[in-house]
């Protein structure tokens, strides 16, 4: 192992970003703080110093990947006027960070994922144009919907039929 001085800059950062490359190749589960340490060069009690446990590295985690999603499902829904292209927009960013990220979409799904803000604005400005009313009830099943596509393996389903199965819980019982 190389001298490296024992108060490295930004190792907190370095720890995080080399976990999360172990997480999108290997998984939460393979992710070790020792194997970090060595890969880092630095000792266990480094990485324990910001990072106490596993669990709270993991945590750190969660919130880097919701914050990313969070930011992907808005990315350019506003540039449209029209509701129903907003939408189509949020479901393919989902779908593509999904593609992009699989991993890390598996890892977040292991604990309960609150309903995006920018969801519920666009379904809410989406029910306006359509003339329907959108309640939260229509609005928490097309969430627990989307969360189910992203159970299933990258490209299952198609942008268009995730899109249709959205207008279909979002519409009146006839």
């Amino acid at each position: 192992m190389t001298n490296l001085p024992y108060h490295r800059e930004n190792l907190a950062a370095a720890i995080q970003q080399r976990a999360r490359q172990e997480l999108e190749t290997a998984g939460a589960d393979q992710l070790s703080l020792r194997q970090l340490a060595r890969f880092l060069a630095v000792t266990p009690a480094a990485i324990y110093r910001h990072f106490p446990d596993k669990a709270s590295l993991l945590a750190t985690l969660r919130a880097e990947i919701l914050d990313e999603v969070g930011a992907a499902l808005r990315a350019g829904v506003l540039d449209s006027p029209d509701a129903t292209t907003m939408l189509q927009c949020l479901i393919a960013n989902l779908l593509t960070y999904q593609q992009d990220h699989p991993r890390a979409v598996a890892f977040v799904l292991t604990v309960p994922w609150p309903l995006p803000q920018s969801l519920n604005t666009v379904l809410t400005l989406w029910g306006t144009q359509a003339q329907v009313t959108v309640v939260s009830d229509q609005v928490t099943a097309v969430w627990t919907f989307l969360l189910g596509v992203l159970c299933q393996p990258p490209t299952t389903y198609t942008g268009e039929w995730v899109q249709q199965q959205v207008t279909q819980l979002l519409r009146p019982a006839s």
